[in-house]
């Protein structure tokens, strides 16, 4: 039974199902066929016999007499009756003349013997318009019952024969059909622990075949993209992190091993504290992610409610850089699938990021559409240039821009990790000349 839960048991199965059902029909049809034919035959034989019985007999005087010599064979298998009365009885057992008796005075009529074995037919004898007598022939039907025999069990025989030689065909083209299968299963198990760079490549298979090995290599290229982008996240943050927690540990050893007046001390506390900041920040974000994708879906927010937080967050450390921050919330009340904090923590990296480089302005917005909420996060700075606008989501090959600053470092791929995560996205929309950059968030409703 374990054989049946494999396609190719299942594809033989089903093959067997279908030929036993072509076979059984075929062979109803055939052994039905042959029995009427035999019948017909059986009784084209009879009116024969009866025909020519019937030559042997003259009406002559009221009376009916024979006139057959008398080594004429068909005297031996024909009754011939003068009314009821048999003028000629062949020899045969009490049932057999019983039988033959009851056709007397029937016309065109056949009737078998009672447990089978002998077939009668009635024919007339006509003188003037009417019956004067009754020719009944017989016929042994056990040559006929023979054959019929032969034939259902020749083709009962020849039905098995068919089904094993379908099972076996099936089996084996089924299972050659499937090798290139368990050749390709085999492949991807062995270059899932150590051959992440193989392909299955342009290897002539069939048709059916070449487009699985086709999307399995689109599957293995998309993996293995996602593997580098995560090893290259994980080498930038592993740099990012070092960077403060390095100036952390030199601002406390410059603390342990000389006097420092109060404000200098002030200043380190100052620059330990924002270091520690910026780390927590990478930390929580990672973990955000981690928390949505274990548990997307989850978590309410009134977008406006949000955006109110965030601008009273973010106006004092832009209004420090003279910039100003506007908000513009949603029209109508818009509500997003995805907690509050969540939502912070996609912002705040494209706001950090519009603060580095726009000149006077930055630009919060929100609005719901086609049942998704949209965040547009805006800067009049110089833009992004058209060659980089796709390197800036990937993490440490950010743009730089006109003003001098570095690319957008960790900040707008951990916020994108961040918004699909959670069923989002974060894209840069298209640029206009002299309107500077422009990201969307967008978030499920």
């Amino acid at each position: 039974m374990t054989r049946f839960r494999t396609l190719r048991g299942r594809l033989t199965a089903l093959a067997l199902l279908a030929a036993l059902a072509a076979v059984a029909v075929l062979t109803v049809a055939f052994n039905v066929v042959l029995d009427r034919s035999l019948n017909s035959d059986a009784d084209s034989q009879l009116r024969s016999l009866a025909a020519a019985a019937s030559t042997t007999v003259a009406y002559d005087n009221g009376r009916l007499r024979l006139r057959e010599s008398p080594d004429d064979a068909a005297i031996d298998q024909v009754w011939i009756y003068d009314g009821t009365r048999a003028i000629q009885r062949p020899p045969g057992s009490a049932r057999l003349q019983r039988t033959a008796d009851s056709l007397a005075g029937q016309a065109r009529v056949f009737d078998d013997l009672p447990g089978g074995g002998v077939r009668l037919y009635a024919a007339p004898l006509t003188h003037g318009g009417g019956q004067v007598g009754t020719v009944v022939a017989a016929l042994s039907l056990q040559a006929y019952d023979r054959t019929t025999d032969v034939a259902l069990l020749g083709s009962l025989a020849l039905g098995l024969v068919l089904l094993a030689a379908v099972g076996v065909l099936t089996w084996i083209t089924v299972g050659r059909a499937l090798d290139p299968v368990r050749e390709m299963t085999r492949s991807a198990a062995e270059w899932s622990e150590y051959g992440l760079a193989q392909r299955f490549g342009a290897t002539p298979r069939p048709d059916e075949l070449g487009e699985l090995a086709q999307t399995f290599d689109a599957l293995l290229d998309r993996i293995a993209a996602s593997l580098r982008h995560e090893q290259r996240l994980s080498a930038e943050l592993s740099h990012e992190l070092r960077t403060p927690l390095a100036r952390i540990v030199a601002e406390v050893e410059l603390l342990q091993r000389r006097e420092r007046s109060p404000e200098d001390r002030g200043e380190s506390h100052a620059l330990i504290a924002k270091a520690a900041e910026h780390m927590s920040g990478i930390l929580e974000t990672l973990m955000a992610a981690a928390r949505a994708e274990a548990n997307a879906g989850a978590g309410r927010s009134e977008v406006g409610e949000v955006l109110a937080r965030v601008a009273d967050t973010w106006q004092p450390s832009l209004a420090a850089r003279d910039l100003e921050l506007e908000v513009q919330p949603p029209i109508a009340p818009a509500t997003g699938g995805v907690d509050a904090d969540v939502v912070e923590r996609i912002v705040a990296p494209l706001l950090d990021n519009a603060g580095r480089y726009a000149r006077s302005r930055v630009t919060l917005s929100a609005r719901a559409t086609n049942g998704r909420v949209l965040l547009t996060v805006a800067d009049d700075g110089p833009g992004i240039p058209a060659d980089e606008r796709d390197a800036i989501f990937e993490p440490g090959r950010g743009a730089r821009r006109a003003n001098g600053h570095g690319g957008a470092g960790l900040g707008l791929p951990l916020a994108r990790r961040l918004a699909k995560a959670i069923g989002g996205d974060v894209t840069l929309a298209p640029q206009a000349p002299q309107r500077g950059a422009e990201f969307r968030v967008e978030l499920p409703s």
